[in-house]
């Protein structure tokens, strides 16, 4: 594979500071009282709203729940191995298919009204199973379902309505037994997941949800849609090396602005603690106005970009009429030119351009997938095939083709990405597409419903695992009627060929079986488009420099239990310490 050469790094000499791992350098155990307290403050790219954990759909809310509720197991958010949470430890049967969890003694829940008295009470095992069994509820906003399907024994019985319970999960004392229906290679990275934390049954009882837990930070209910306030959980279970209660930090904020320059003037004022994606309108002002802030001794602040487990890409409403016609789809997405839609209006903030399928291609993570075969049978720029393919279908020159709507997160630089989109499709095939920008939470609704023809999404994997995209094309869990909301699979692409390889890859423990088989899907993907893949992600990163310990990942997981602010000094870590990643 021939990756894209990262021009804006590369033309301006620009050192990145930090490509994953931590910014912190070696003090990753501190035993000084002084780096207690402070505010950590990040930007959240919409509105937000307290939902329950299993009907999370966006990746901002995700790093809200985070910081405040925990599964089983966590993920490390610096090597994205599994460790303990919940659960001190874990065994597997040799068969594969059960799992036993001995789970932490004395941890409890935060402080909240839904308690008697206001007191947080025990976790208990109880509580494991009454989580883990809202994964099967019945509801169309369940997406955790969609995650779990066909995992856990008894969950289809109880999804159904056939059973009271989920048979496969099963308690003694302390303990928690998992039984699932196959062996599986991703079952403990699905339990790491946000679907899989432990909240108490009284947290949904007696009016509006809101996320209560027993990490690091307590969500505080005088949040509002656009400020999001976390404090410091003072009966934390988890200690540092040195002994130190955990977390350092007095609170964690998240706050929603309307214009991506407002969150860039209060970056450069100290006023935010992290930019999670520099806008593509602010790019040059990073690496040319203020590339000195970030090259001093010490430096002001800190600078990273690392491949992201993320891919934009078009999706097709398979409800249009003239998606029914496969050579439409395949014209369309001949007639993008990609690499001057990501060197031109991204500036290059991009891993790659799309020329594979739904999974990014990243090695590190995915090993020996077969992204070459992959690649082969996907698209590019190919403007005279993509006008052969048009008039194929039926439409010469674009003659008597529709005007398509295409819908978009609201925002400068997404209009931006739209308004290209838009004149290459009119440009190359001589078709018309009316764009239209939409806030962020009702997108997600218009694109479940299907009300416009093609929808531009980025979708973050839950794990690092190509079933987390694939099942994005998943036919079975598409609902039979087209009045029903269809969260996963929004674009309602049914191929019975996609479905046995897809199936095939996540029922098996076998790595390399599950990860050929994925590769067939894909394949198949590609052949029949029900997507235009567009980029997969590397977007910069803007960290003041005073800020410690937090570990940068490629999916944008976040763990703040041991980030603390502490000032840098000259000759101290000016590269940022760690560079793997790299």
């Amino acid at each position: 594979m021939n990756m894209m050469n990262r021009l804006f790094l590369l033309t301006l000499g620009v050192v990145l500071f930090s490509c994953g791992g931590s910014t912190d350098g070696d003090e990753n155990n501190v035993a000084d009282d002084s780096i207690y307290g402070g505010n950590f403050a990040m930007p959240i790219g919409s509105y937000f709203s307290c939902i329950r954990p299993i009907e999370l759909q966006k990746l901002e809310t995700a790093q809200v729940y985070d910081q405040v509720l925990e599964g089983l197991v966590k993920y490390n958010p610096k090597t994205l191995e599994i460790e303990p949470a919940l659960a001190t430890e874990w065994s597997i049967s040799e068969d594969g298919l059960t799992y036993t969890f001995t789970l932490r003694e004395g941890v409890k829940f935060h402080d909240d009204p839904c308690f008697s008295g206001g007191k947080g009470r025990e976790m208990t095992a109880e509580d494991v199973v009454f989580s883990l069994t809202n994964m099967y509820k019945d509801e169309p906003t369940n997406r955790a379902y969609y995650n779990f399907k066909n995992t856990i024994a008894g969950g289809e019985e109880y999804y159904n309505g056939t059973a009271s319970s989920v048979s496969g999960i099963t308690t003694s004392g302390n303990k928690v037994m998992i039984q699932i229906l196959e062996p599986s290679s991703v079952f403990l990275q699905k339990l790491a997941t946000v679907f899989a934390t432990v909240v108490p049954k009284e947290s949904f009882e007696g009016g509006d949800y809101h996320p209560v837990g027993t990490g690091p930070f307590v969500y505080d209910r005088t949040s509002t849609s656009e400020f999001v306030k976390l404090y410091r959980n003072p009966s934390f279970y988890m200690s540092d090396a040195e002994g130190n209660q955990l977390p350092y930090l007095d609170s964690v904020f998240f706050r929603f602005y309307e214009h991506s320059e407002d969150q860039m003037d209060l970056f450069w004022d100290g006023g935010l603690s992290y930019i999670p994606n520099v806008p593509i309108t602010s790019v040059n002002e990073v690496l040319e106005d203020r590339i000195q802030d970030f090259e001093s001794n010490p430096p002001k602040y800190m600078l990273i970009s690392e491949p992201q487990l993320s891919t934009t890409y078009l999706e097709f409403n398979m409800n249009t009429p003239v998606f029914k016609n496969k050579k439409v789809r395949q014209a369309l997405n001949m007639a993008i030119n990609r690499k001057k839609l990501v060197e031109k209006i991204m500036k290059n903030q991009a891993y790659e351009i799309g020329k594979f399928g739904i999974t990014p291609p990243l090695p590190k993570i995915f090993g020996d997938y077969d992204f070459e075969g992959i690649e082969d049978v996907s698209y590019v720029y190919n403007p005279e095939e993509a006008k052969k393919l048009l008039a194929e279908a039926g439409y010469p020159g674009g003659k008597n083709f529709p005007t398509l709507s295409m819908q978009f997160r609201l925002g400068n630089d997404h209009y931006l990405i739209a308004s290209e989109i838009q004149n290459q499709l009119r440009s190359v095939l001589n078709i018309n597409v009316e764009i239209e920008g939409v806030e962020f939470n009702q997108l997600i609704e218009n694109q479940a419903m299907g009300t416009a023809d093609i929808f531009r999404s980025t979708w973050f994997g839950d794990y690092p695992n190509p079933e987390t995209f694939l099942v994005n094309a998943y036919g079975k869990i598409v609902p039979a009627s087209n009045d029903e909301p269809s969260y996963m699979n929004s674009a309602r692409y049914i191929n019975p060929a996609f479905d046995a390889a897809f199936e095939k890859g996540s029922k098996t423990a076998n790595k390399e079986e599950s990860l050929a088989a994925f590769a067939e899907a894909e394949k198949i993907l590609m052949e029949d488009p029900p997507f235009i893949m567009l980029w997969y992600g590397e977007d910069m990163m803007l960290l003041q420099s005073n800020v410690r310990n937090l570990q940068t990942n490629g999916m944008r997981f976040l763990d703040m239990r041991d980030v603390y602010f502490k000032e840098r000094v000259a000759d101290e870590g000016k590269n940022g310490g760690n560079k793997e990643g790299n």
